[in-house]
């Protein structure tokens, strides 16, 4: 699938082919560093999946303070012009081509994690290529940035050194 991604003005916009092109709107940082987190700590298995589509649901369309959870949280359904396009006119793989380089763009990577989200081929290989370079980028400065347990969880497992298989992943008799 072709995604083109362009930053206009203050705007990111995207589009897959055969449909109309999406424009994300910047968050405000604080939103930003929230959803962030939250992506971090799916990352990390540390919170469920529901928690990461409402991030990606603002990273999409933006939030709204809620005084109860003292966190910010979707617009109401109706507000989610985006999200809801994306739903209604794309299939699953698109729509994961939409909200994911849509999350990266309101971090601190910027355009940045869009690219790295193309250049690692979309999809999973491309979340991936896009999430080390949040961490490595989180890495840096952590306790300026973001000082979530699930940073600190990432960047160790990223210093971890891998261990590869015998070719073939088969282990020889003999």
């Amino acid at each position: 699938m072709a995604l083109k991604a362009q930053q206009v003005d203050r705007d990111l916009h995207l589009t897959v082919e055969g449909a109309a092109t999406f424009v994300i709107r910047p968050l405000p940082g604080r939103v930003g560093k929230q959803i962030t987190d939250t992506y971090l700590d799916g990352a990390a298995g540390h919170t469920d999946g529901t928690d990461v589509e409402l991030a990606l649901m603002m990273a999409v369309d933006g939030a709204q303070w809620d005084d109860e959870t003292g966190r910010y949280v979707p617009l109401p359904e109706e507000q989610r012009t985006v999200y809801n396009r994306v739903s209604d006119e794309l299939r699953l793989g698109e729509a994961e081509s939409i909200l994911l380089p849509a999350f990266f763009w309101q971090t601190i990577l910027g355009i940045t994690g869009v690219n790295a989200y193309i250049e690692g081929g979309e999809g999973i290989a491309g979340g991936v290529k896009a999430l080390w370079a949040l961490v490595a980028r989180l890495g840096v400065s952590p306790l300026q940035t973001s000082p979530s347990s699930a940073l600190e969880s990432l960047i160790r497992l990223a210093s971890t050194p891998t261990t590869t298989s015998p070719t073939g992943g088969v282990k020889s008799d003999g």
